[in-house]
């Protein structure tokens, strides 16, 4: 049964059911290890022992999701993912880079050649099945043709922000800067009893024209705004904002991010006004006027 189809050259790939996911690594316990977990929930697991492998395997047996290690033998897991990314004939293929140090300069090479995520060693189990989810999720929607910052959908609307929880006075609080401006915004406070959570976000966030990311010391340890962020991202519609003096997670450090850290609910903060100045920019006028 094929799920998805991604286009490439004039060519189509289906996407895999269940997931294949490619784990290359020159450690074979370590390997041995990421497939137990990744096959407990339900996926389907290649082997690469060394970078030339892994290049071999993507192009034969067509991973929907990599977990490459930045240290193997032959070619490293750098060299890899930009020739993996480069390759036109391979449909898009998330790579979540694996890296023994969060503060290595490896991590930053590999972000910038194309990984899409980063995971630290030894590996969280909940991390890892949480990054996979995502991705996965996110390379669905973009082989079945997600459309890239157009016009609000019927049932979309011009913003969705992304936040944690625990910052909701901050959020409520830019909500309102923004509607006051004439768009519409989605945020997870309208959610009605009963609804499916992940699927109406997955919605909202595909129909919206815009996404707003919040970043502050809660939300970037949630696997949830990274998840969305990333897709904005993917979607050509991120516009990342700084609640708090916090570092952002290395996906996203290369991506400019407003600083709303000291704003204090007027109209007139400079960053508030930049936001809005970059959001008309990009989606024209409130209401989706030109």
């Amino acid at each position: 049964m094929l799920l998805a189809m991604t286009i490439r050259s004039g060519l189509s790939f289906p996407m895999n059911t269940p997931a294949r996911i490619l784990v290359a690594d020159d450690n074979e316990t370590n390997r041995d290890i990421l497939q137990a977990r990744l096959e407990a929930n339900g996926y389907e697991v290649l082997h690469a022992g060394d970078g030339e492998a892994a290049l071999a395997v993507t192009r034969d047996q067509r991973p929907d999701l990599i977990l490459l290690d930045v240290m193997m033998p032959k070619l490293d897991g750098i060299e890899v993912c930009k020739r993996i990314k480069a390759d036109a004939a391979l449909p898009f293929t998330p790579i979540i880079l694996v890296t023994a140090k969060a503060e290595s300069g490896d991590v930053v090479e590999g972000l910038d050649a194309g990984a899409d995520e980063y995971l630290t060693k030894p590996i969280d189990q909940k991390a890892l099945v949480a990054r996979v989810k995502a991705l996965l999720r996110i390379k669905e929607r973009h082989d079945a043709g997600a459309p890239k910052a157009k016009p609000a959908a019927a049932n979309g609307t011009d913003l969705f922000v992304s936040y944690s929880q625990k910052d909701m006075a901050a959020i409520k609080a830019l909500t309102v800067a923004l509607q006051q401006r004439g768009w519409s915004v989605w945020f997870d406070q309208e959610l009605k009893a009963g609804t499916t959570f992940d699927r109406v976000i997955e919605q909202a966030l595909t129909n919206a024209r815009a996404v707003v990311v919040a970043w502050s010391k809660n939300s970037v340890n949630s696997d949830w705004v990274r998840a969305e962020a990333a897709f904005a991202l993917q979607s050509a519609k991120l516009f990342p904002v700084r609640l708090d003096d916090v570092s952002l997670p290395l996906r996203f450090i290369h991506v400019h991010t407003l600083d709303l850290s000291k704003w204090d609910g007027s109209s007139g903060h400079p960053a508030l006004q930049a936001l809005v100045a970059h959001l008309g920019e990009a989606i024209g006028r409130p209401g989706g006027a030109s």
